[in-house]
């Protein structure tokens, strides 16, 4: 069964969306980031935001073209990187931001903030390389 254009279109606007307003967060001082429980907060959710996005888009191409769902969030990434949908390099990181994402879901009071910051100052062109990926299979 074909990928549902609309849904994926859906989905990558979602994910500019938060990315966009984590982009805005980049340009933060770090203490701002760190010392603003108001803006921690908010990072942390656009963060996971941005990454449900992925993994909906991920898990939605994987079960409409290889009629199944991966066994995790981080695994879904790795397969489309096996199956060249996304490159692998590219697959690998962001099954670590999805491991990263369990972790401020599940375990949120373990989140080491510096860790957040350093993601969200140097992983977001993974979102932006995901994004285009798609787009350009898919749109």
């Amino acid at each position: 069964m074909p990928v549902d254009r609309e849904r994926i279109v859906y989905l990558l606007g979602e994910i500019e969306k938060a990315l966009n307003i984590l982009k805005e967060f980049q340009r933060e001082e770090k203490e701002k980031i760190i010392g603003d429980v108001k803006t921690l907060g908010s990072v942390k959710y656009y963060f996971i935001v941005a990454m449900e996005g992925c993994i909906d888009v991920g898990n939605h191409i994987l079960s409409r073209e290889h009629g199944g769902v991966p066994e995790s969030y981080a695994d879904g990434f790795i397969l489309l990187g096996e199956r060249g949908t996304i490159p692998e390099n590219l697959a690998q990181n962001l099954a670590n931001m999805a491991k990263f994402r369990n972790l401020l879901v599940h375990l949120y009071w373990k989140v080491d903030d510096e860790r957040l910051y350093q993601i969200l100052q140097s992983q977001l062109p993974d979102i932006d390389a995901f994004i285009d990926c798609i787009a350009k299979k898919y749109l």
